[in-house]
């Protein structure tokens, strides 16, 4: 079942509003309903104390026991006295008692007083009273039908207990304290949730606004389609991951057109040669070509099948590239009789533009430790990139030399150079620049990013410098002993 991310953030916040509200109630009531019961509990123990005092101030011990007491009520002074203090004190009942219990006096409510109340308080109230005075909560065993606070003192006059004093109050007033309280907090909770509601409807709406565009964005970029752009505003995370999805689709696009014209390129590329070897082949056998030109022919036919060797093993090896499955052969070889022998393929070409071959002259061997094969593919392209770039009369200068712990390939040649805003990338996969694309029409723009990629698997570097309207010059470097090979051959390479 889908949800969408408003319900979602909506049902969270919503819980976690009503949590951090019902805690708050919780702890809020629990304080206050501690409160409440402090305040309570003073005000009737201190009214008791008070009633107290006026009571053994207006009593007497009876001659014939020390636990009885007689209030002297022919003189007049002590209902008047009580009635007064409780006008001045609480809305409250009070109950004065002798040492048994049994109620003397009472009053309701902080009304008049009535004596001979046959009543009794519980003896569960009394005996709190043994340790002093008590406070209880509750319905004192039945003397109410509902909960009241009573607060109890005894009576004392010269030091005999003769009585006690007992001052109840009821309990409803905090049940309506704390039922207005808890009211309150609904009416605030309904509140902020109405508030919440809005404001994440708000802020859910910009934060999935744009990540509706960009699965509309990857739609698009699934169906093959990598024109559409995700509108960025803001510098958030969101912002950030619709730039990354707009890079990658620029990206995404740019490989695309790559991959179309390395695929137009590698068709052109197998077909011209596949033209011209099927046309001579078919001209030999039916005789359309004289039997004295058929050698003229048949090396053309040679060139170009070594050609599609070329670009056959060129394929296969940025296969291997990409999945990792290429290996190195390492063996032991000079690697400037490889220079020089890969130069002569180029012989009929150099001759052909009149092109200087400087260097190689005052060549040294340089032995080095790698893959031959590959080696020579490096090679090949970074000579086959100078000859073709290379002017008419112009010069290419070779060099071979070894380095503590490496060895180092210098190709420079003559000519327009390299444009500094093609330098970054003129090692990327079918990357071809307007020069080469006007000088090389059948190139597949591999040869570098193979170059690059074969010095990196036998963890050396290449570097390009260039001069515009002077010169080109690609400088790789080898470590002269391939470190992670598992066997060497000793053969070496001629």
């Amino acid at each position: 079942m889908f949800k969408s991310i408003f319900s979602k953030y909506f049902a969270v916040v919503s819980l976690v509003v009503c949590i951090s509200f019902v805690s708050m109630a919780a702890t809020q009531g629990m304080v206050s309903a501690n409160s409440w019961l402090d305040q309570k509990q003073q005000l009737l123990t201190e009214n008791a104390r008070r009633i107290a005092d006026s009571v053994a101030q207006n009593s007497r011990l009876s001659p014939n026991s020390e636990t009885e007491y007689v209030l002297n009520l022919d003189a007049g002074s002590t209902v008047p006295v009580v009635t007064e203090l409780l006008s001045a004190a609480i809305d409250a009942d009070v109950f004065i008692t002798d040492n048994r219990g049994v109620i003397r006096i009472s009053s309701s409510q902080g009304g008049r007083l009535e004596l001979a109340d046959t009543r009794e308080i519980p003896d569960s109230v009394i005996a709190d009273m043994k340790d002093g005075e008590s406070f209880t909560v509750g319905t004192m065993d039945g003397l109410y039908s509902d909960r009241h606070y009573m607060a109890g003192t005894p009576v004392v006059k010269n030091g005999v207990q003769i009585g006690y004093v007992f001052v109840a109050s009821s309990a409803v007033d905090l049940t309506a304290y704390l039922m207005q309280n808890l009211q309150t907090y609904l009416i605030s909770l309904l509140v902020v949730l109405i508030i919440s509601c809005v404001v994440i409807y708000l802020s859910t709406y910009r934060l999935v606004q744009p990540l509706r565009q960009m699965a509309a964005a990857t739609r698009s970029f699934g169906e093959g389609d990598f024109s559409y752009r995700i509108p960025v505003k803001g510098q958030d995370e969101v912002a950030e991951l619709a730039t990354s999805l707009n890079n990658m689709a620029a990206s995404l696009s740019e490989v695309e057109a790559m991959s179309r014209t390395f695929v137009a390129n590698v068709s052109h590329e197998l077909r011209t040669p596949m033209t011209t070897i099927s046309g001579f082949v078919d001209g030999i056998l039916d005789g359309t070509i004289p039997q004295s030109k058929a050698p003229y022919y048949l090396d053309i036919v040679s060139q170009e099948v070594r050609r599609l060797s070329r670009l056959v093993q060129s394929m296969l090896n940025l296969s291997r590239i990409d999945n990792g499955s290429i290996q190195i052969h390492p063996t032991n070889f000079d690697m400037t009789a490889l220079v020089a022998h890969t130069l002569l393929s180029f012989e009929p070409r150099i001759e052909e533009k009149h092109l200087h071959i400087v260097g190689l002259e005052d060549g040294t061997p340089c032995p080095v430790t790698a893959d031959a094969d590959l080696m020579g593919q490096v090679v090949y392209n970074l000579l086959d990139n100078a000859v073709k770039f290379t002017d008419d009369g112009g010069s290419i200068h070779l060099q071979v030399k070894t380095q503590p712990g490496r060895t180092v390939v210098t190709v420079r040649n003559t000519g327009e150079g390299i444009p500094a805003e093609e330098m970054p990338h003129i090692f990327d996969r079918f990357y071809k620049s307007d020069r080469s694309r006007s000088r090389d029409k059948v190139g597949v723009g591999l040869g570098l990013f193979l170059v690059k990629s074969l010095i990196s698997l036998h963890r050396g570097e290449i570097c390009v410098r260039s001069v515009a309207g002077e010169y080109a010059e690609f400088e790789f470097w080898l470590p002269t002993v391939y470190e992670n090979s598992e066997k060497i051959s000793r053969k070496s390479h001629n």
